[in-house]
């Protein structure tokens, strides 16, 4: 029986019209600097920092950042946080699911420029949030869902994950033992997965709730202790 719906932040929720602030960042670096791209990327999203400038002050040194860089990278967190804005079904969709199911969110993202959930109400309609940079694990990662289901006391069957990464958020709900909902607003072809995985497709948000819905009238899926 579904209890909880978790919904991931980016590009489910909220896109930035400016598009993906870490491509951005990749783009102003040398290829020297590339080297440490993926790491600085899981820094950013694995440990709070207090601001943009304190996550490039702190790599600085190390990718030898000119300080004209490190300014020009800061307001390109700053510009996707202001960018941010809801696709247009979510404030009905989060309504609606609300009156079937708790709620979460689950995001890989940095704990800086995120005075956008305020803004959008995201902090009023989702009073579940785990941001990796809080809890210090990122999706697909096992511990990441585990941490979810710990705070809101909840068996891994009784959670169903909404999320457009078919790596982060579809494959390691899976894992978890989640149901999955996988957005898929383009149209792509679904990957190869296991054909008896608890897995619904959508193409927005506004047939969550539906789905949802659906699930708690079928049987209880497999891996739900509860």
């Amino acid at each position: 029986m579904i209890r909880a719906v978790v919904f991931d932040l980016w590009n489910t929720l909220v896109h930035s019209r400016g598009g993906d602030p870490f491509q951005h960042l990749f783009e102003l670096m040398t290829e020297e600097q590339r080297i440490h791209f993926q790491t600085l990327k899981r820094d950013a999203m694995d440990k709070a920092h207090t601001s943009a400038q304190a996550l490039l002050d702190r790599w600085k040194p190390c990718m030898e950042m000119t300080e004209e860089q490190c300014g020009a990278m800061a307001r390109i967190f700053q510009a996707a946080a202001t960018d941010a804005e809801c696709f247009e079904e979510v404030t009905d969709a989060l309504a609606r699911t609300r009156l079937v199911a708790r709620v979460g969110l689950l995001s890989n993202t940095q704990s800086f420029d995120m005075d956008f959930l305020e803004r959008l109400g995201l902090v009023q309609m989702i009073p579940n949030r785990f941001l990796s940079a809080e809890t210090g694990v990122l999706k697909p990662e096992l511990a990441a869902f585990e941490t979810v289901q710990k705070r809101m006391s909840l068996f891994p069957g009784q959670i169903a994950m909404v999320g457009d990464s078919w790596n982060d958020d579809i494959l390691g709900a899976l894992r978890a033992g989640w149901t999955a909902i996988w957005v898929n607003r383009q149209g792509r072809p679904r990957p190869d997965h296991d054909p008896g995985a608890e897995l619904v497709e959508v193409s927005d948000l506004s047939q969550v709730p539906r789905a949802i819905e659906n699930l708690q009238a079928g049987a209880r899926c497999s891996t739900c202790l509860g």
